[in-house]
């Protein structure tokens, strides 16, 4: 496994379980929190570090073929498996009694506030400006 995809991958899910945690205390707050949203945001956040893992290594093999047709394949193949799995990923939520569905969706989207702010918290991502 190439060591970026494994890097970025526990940075992705490292900010998933720290939204993750906040949201649910935010949950808890304000609306009845009992253990089926602690499953969603469970079922939700392991699906979408998951999710971005597989999206990692496809692109990395993508990016090692000779052939950059097989590429676009291997890409548009592997997005369209995984838009299918997120899409069985909600029914599945939706269906299960004991899953939060709304905390499940929800947490889909946190890799990508995870991606938004990471340059706060790693240096090596924030922009040079000025005059350095």
């Amino acid at each position: 496994m190439d060591p970026v995809v494994k890097k970025e991958t526990a940075y992705i899910a490292a900010g998933t379980a720290a939204i993750s945690a906040l949201v649910q205390i935010i949950w808890a707050v304000f609306f009845e929190y009992d253990i089926s949203v602690f499953l969603g945001a469970l079922w939700g956040g392991v699906f979408a570090v998951w999710n971005f893992f597989m999206l990692g290594v496809t692109v990395n093999k993508a990016a090692h073929d000779g052939d950059q047709t097989l590429a676009k394949r291997r890409i548009h193949a592997s997005y369209s498996l995984r838009l299918a799995l997120t899409a069985l990923m909600v029914v599945v939520a939706v269906i299960l009694p004991r899953i939060n569905w709304i905390m499940a969706v929800m947490s889909l989207f946190f890799p990508r506030l995870t991606i938004l702010v990471e340059p706060l918290f790693r240096k090596e991502l924030r922009k040079k400006g000025g005059n350095e």
